[in-house]
């Protein structure tokens, strides 16, 4: 109940100085002094370059496979090859990030579909030489039947490196 000339407006907006508080104001530390959260161990370069650089390389070769598709033969060649540059800086950077190149064989161990470092590895791992034989095949013009395969198969595991990534 209210007293007369008194608004809830009017107790609301009072200041809240002076009072005090109920309960003591949280501390976070952990058993042993430790801190709560454990620091990432990843590097944030290494991993928005390993993730910008594997959409733009799964998404150019799905242009290159549509520029190849319609008669554009250096629009075509330009993707191939900067689809494999990107993909190539993009497992650098993934690597880079693991610490060593051992670590990024011993994902190719398992396929785990319920992990995406796994899923990660093995698209990496079919786009990458995908990537690398269409590009060089658009360069030299040597094997052109393989170098079609090679694009369609960059094109069909583009999207998901892009995704992915």
């Amino acid at each position: 109940m209210t007293r007369p000339g008194s608004t809830r407006a009017g107790r609301a907006g009072r200041s809240r100085k002076g009072e005090e508080l109920m309960v003591p104001r949280a501390e976070f530390a952990s058993y042993y002094g430790r801190p709560v959260i454990k620091a990432p161990s990843w590097s944030a370069r290494d991993i928005a370059g390993y993730f910008f650089l594997g959409g733009l390389a799964g998404a150019g070769s799905v242009l290159a496979a549509g520029a190849q598709l319609t008669g554009r033969p250096a629009l075509a060649t330009g993707m191939k090859v900067s689809s494999l540059a990107a993909v190539s800086l993009s497992a650098a950077a993934l690597i880079h990030d693991l610490g060593r190149p051992s670590r990024f064989a011993n994902m190719l161990r398992v396929l785990k579909p319920t992990s995406p470092m796994s899923i990660g590895s093995w698209l990496l791992s079919g786009y990458g030489p995908a990537a690398g034989a269409a590009a060089l095949s658009a360069v030299t013009g040597r094997l052109p039947r393989a170098g079609a395969a090679a694009t369609a198969t960059a094109a069909v595991l583009g999207p998901a490196v892009a995704t992915y990534t």
